[in-house]
């Protein structure tokens, strides 16, 4: 049974925890030098990206603070590597570039210029996105198989083949690449 003291040692705890956690955040944003997410409606977020012919050290620059925004935003699902599925576009920072940063199988990978190359099957997802803060989750018919080519960070082609609810993180990123947002659907 619940009494008022065992009620009020719970929610100090609790109090405790939550402004750690606040204060770990704030710590962690500091420390890996994070800016601000781009939000909706800037007018870069409907602009169309552009291609990377080279890849040099701005870009693995960039690509890790992308990281480390996409982990600041996310902190519970990234330090469960099971349960990686968020992903950001380099627009969402501010950069016009074909980037994109996603947490799939268990890794997250930065993948330069990536382009569609085949799309089959529908699945009805559930999506959020980092740069619109005040719209709420929609569900969006994708595509239930993607095949994605991309290069690494180490110009290095690569192919990818995603399903479900990976396939509908990387069609939702490659989306910003081209100035469209889950809204439009």
């Amino acid at each position: 049974m619940w009494n008022r003291r065992k009620f009020l040692k719970t929610a100090t705890t609790g109090r405790v925890g939550t402004t750690s956690m606040f204060a770990f955040l704030k710590g962690f944003k500091k420390i890996n030098h994070i800016g601000d997410m781009v939000e909706y409606p800037s007018p870069i977020l409907r602009s169309v990206s552009q291609s990377l012919d080279l890849i040099d050290a701005s870009i693995f620059t960039l690509g890790n603070s992308m990281i480390s925004l996409l982990r600041y935003h996310a902190p519970f699902e990234f330090f469960l590597r099971g349960s990686l599925y968020k992903g950001l576009a380099a627009p969402q920072v501010g950069v016009q570039k074909r980037l994109i940063a996603c947490g799939l199988y268990g890794e997250i990978k930065i993948r330069v210029n990536p382009e569609v190359l085949e799309q089959n099957g529908t699945v009805s997802n559930s999506e959020y996105c980092l740069s619109l803060p005040r719209h709420h989750r929609k569900t969006i018919n994708r595509s239930q198989n993607v095949t994605v080519t991309y290069k690494t960070l180490e110009n290095t082609e690569k192919i990818l083949v995603a399903k479900n609810s990976s396939a509908a993180l990387l069609e939702h990123e490659i989306d910003h690449l081209n100035g469209a947002l889950y809204i439009d659907y």
